[in-house]
Parts: structure tokens; C-alpha cells; sequence
């Protein structure tokens, strides 16, 4: 009989080898069956494997719970930078804790608003925008006096006549072609009744005496009544000590309409204000709001070659230093010798002589006026009455 285990030979009947000890025979099986019977309860019971077994799972379980809620409270505080981008406006973000970034962002903002400035600014002097919001209309007719007004104070910032001219054009207060033909008419009703009408005789012609251009020079339609320029027949003192010139600038102005005579600006007048004189020094200026145009400033220029036959040359170099012709009548050809459809003015319904503000300067009586025909070189009296039509500037 020979160990099970190590081989050796032992004696029949012996319970274990003698040389290992391990159990022979009976014994050997009955320690198998005791082995077997172990693993058996110990799997029925949850013995050591079961137990690692269902470990692992409970793990596993306890592993995966654990991320879902790390997953659910990394989206709810947005750890992981994955919410949504909220909105600009939703965003609340105290002045003091804005850093660079927010700075950046207003120094952006605020060049932007300076880049839109500057381009309005340019466009501006371009003459490429409305005039504080005035909108573009279809005639004179068509704007009110403050919307002129604001008009004409772009007209006289423009530069110099061209582009004051192209501003004008912008605003239909002339032809397309930049004239004036005498159809550049505003409606008026005077105090007393008189309905009349006013007409566009010049752009940043007259030098406002507070400073600058005035961008639009009017005169009315027709003559507003008849008087004398003195009570009695003398020149002396010329324009700037007349009766006619006190009584436009106080009695008659109230007949003016209130929205008129508010956007009224006063304006330096050059005018021979000594009378009877050969020194072209005796021209000075007035300042006037209403006033009666020079004999220059409807027809000059005047040579004084032809004036009165000659003898007279003097008179022209007067005449002449009292302003320059207006736009109106420079673009419908008046000259000063001739009788010109634009300058005939009526008076009741029938065409009349009309003042001007030049003093004959070869005689003391007289002033010079527009006769019935349009011709601008006439003079009379100054006790005589005429046709009174203002001019005003805006």
C-alpha cells in the first residue's frame, strides 16, 4: 500500500503515512467529504467568495450615485463651465468689481459714440444734414419762420457763398441751378390786415452785428405803405438819422407777426450817413433789423464814368461803398440805369416808386428810389412820400 500523497510504502491498514502524515484509507476520504460539505455551506451561507462577489456590486452602485450627484451639483453651480451664456442684460454686475474687462467695454462704447459724432460733425460741414431737424420741403412757402430761421443759421455757418448756395439748394430756397428768379416767396400778414408776401433776395449776404452771416436777406413783396424819409426836405444825416429808419425799427415793427419778429436779426448796414458829400468816408455803419435797400446793393456796381453824364465820378465811389448788389438781382440782370420787372413793386393793387436809404451825395434834399418801372436810378425830395419795402434778415 503505498501514500496517496507523498507515495511512500506503508503498512496495510495503517491510518497515515508514516513518512508525511498525510491520512490513508478511510481517513482520506472522509477528510474529501468534510471539504467538500465546507464549500457547500460556505457558499449557502455567503461565505468568503459570496461576500466579495456582492461587494464589488454595492461598490460599483455606491461609485456611480457618487458621480451623479458630483455631474448634477458640477451643472447646478456650473463647476465645469458648461451652463448656458446668460445674456448681456441679465447680468448684474456691480460697478466696482467690473475689472478690465468691463472697462474695456466702456472705453469701446464710448469711441463709438465719438466716431458717430465726428461723423455727423463731418457731415454737417458737408452740408449733407438737416438743420436741426428742419425736414425738406418743397418751397419757401412751405416752412415756418422758426424752421427757416434755423435753416438760414446753416446757411451762414457754411463757408462762403458757393456753399452757402449749395446748402439753400438742399432746402428747394432756390432754383435747382442755384438761382434766384424772384418766385422764392413766403406769405405775410401784417397786423393792420395787409396780407402780403416777403421774397429771398440773398445767402449769407449781410454780416450780423453780433458776429457771422446771416444766412437769408428778404424783402417784401410789395410796398407795406407810404411815407416820407424826412418831414422836411433834407438829407443830412443820411439814413442813420432818418425818420423813416426810426419809424421802421419802432411804430412799424409791431406789425409785424410775432413769429417773424422773433427770428429777426440785426445786421450792419453801410450807408452814407452824412448827406451832401464828395468823401467816400461819409459811408459808416448802422445797425439795423428793418431797413430800406442801398442803390449798390440793387444795382451796383455804378460806373462813374456815366453817372449823370459824368462831371459827378465822385458820386459812384459813394454809391458804390454802400454794399454790394444782392443775389436776386444780380441772377435777373438788374444794372442801374435801366428799368428791370423785378423791381416793380405795387402799392394798393398799382405799381409806385419805392425808397432806397442812399442820400443823393451832390445835393442835400434827396434819397434816391425805384420808379414805378423798375428802374433804380431815381431821387426825389426827402419830404416826398413813397413807397416803403423793407429788408430783414433771419
Amino acid at each position: 500500500m503505498f501514500c496517496p500523497k507523498c507515495g511512500s510504502e506503508i503498512a496495510e491498514g495503517s491510518a497515515f503515512c508514516g513518512k508525511c502524515g498525510a491520512p490513508v484509507g478511510a481517513q482520506a476520504a472522509g477528510a474529501a467529504q468534510a471539504g467538500s460539505a465546507q464549500g457547500a455551506a460556505g457558499a449557502a451561507v455567503g461565505g468568503t467568495p459570496a461576500l466579495k462577489k456582492n461587494g464589488a456590486k454595492i461598490g460599483a452602485v455606491a461609485a456611480a450615485v457618487v458621480v451623479v450627484v458630483v455631474l448634477v451639483a458640477g451643472f447646478a453651480t456650473n463647476w465645469f463651465g458648461f451652463a448656458g451664456v446668460q445674456s448681456k442684460e441679465a447680468e448684474e454686475v456691480p460697478a466696482a468689481s467690473q475689472g478690465a474687462e468691463g472697462q474695456q467695454g466702456a472705453d469701446a462704447a464710448g469711441q463709438g459714440a465719438a466716431e458717430q459724432q465726428g461723423d455727423a460733425a463731418a457731415e454737417n460741414a458737408q452740408g449733407g444734414s438737416q438743420a436741426a431737424g428742419v425736414a425738406v420741403k418743397s418751397a419757401v412757402e412751405a416752412y415756418t419762420w422758426d424752421e427757416l430761421s434755423r435753416i438760414s443759421a446753416e446757411i451762414g455757418a457754411a463757408g462762403d457763398e458757393a456753399a452757402a448756395i449749395e446748402v439753400a439748394k438742399k432746402y428747394n430756397l432756390c432754383t435747382p441751378e442755384g438761382k434766384l428768379d424772384g418766385t422764392q416767396v413766403k406769405s405775410v400778414a401784417l397786423a393792420d390786415g395787409t396780407q402780403t408776401t416777403v421774397q429771398i433776395v440773398g445767402f449769407a449776404h449781410d454780416d450780423k452785428t453780433a458776429g457771422g452771416k446771416a444766412g437769408i436777406t428778404f424783402i417784401f413783396g410789395d410796398c407795406v405803405g407810404g411815407a416820407p424819409m424826412n418831414p422836411t426836405e433834407t438829407n443830412a444825416g443820411g439814413w442813420e438819422a432818418s425818420q423813416m429808419r426810426a419809424y421802421l425799427n419802432g411804430d412799424w415793427r409791431v406789425q409785424l407777426p410775432e413769429d417773424l419778429n422773433a427770428v429777426i436779426v440785426p445786421v450792419d448796414k453801410l450807408t452814407n450817413n452824412v448827406g451832401e458829400t464828395q468823401e467816400a468816408s461819409s459811408v459808416t455803419t448802422t445797425s439795423d433789423s428793418l431797413w430800406l435797400l442801398s442803390f449798390a446793393e440793387l444795382a451796383g456796381p455804378i460806373p462813374a464814368a456815366e453817372l449823370w453824364g459824368g462831371g459827378y465820378e465822385w458820386t459812384a465811389d459813394i454809391f458804390n461803398a454802400e454794399g454790394t448788389r444782392y443775389k436776386l438781382f444780380n441772377d435777373t440782370d438788374v444794372i442801374w440805369n435801366d428799368a428791370n420787372s423785378v423791381l416793380v413793386k405795387n402799392f394798393q393793387g398799382s405799381p409806385c416808386g419805392w425808397w432806397e436809404r442812399s442820400p443823393y451825395p451832390n445835393y442835400s434834399v434827396g434819397f434816391q428810389d425805384v420808379n414805378s418801372d423798375g428802374n433804380p436810378h431815381y431821387g426825389d425830395g426827402a419830404g416826398y412820400s413813397y413807397g416803403v419795402v423793407p429788408g430783414f434778415c433771419i
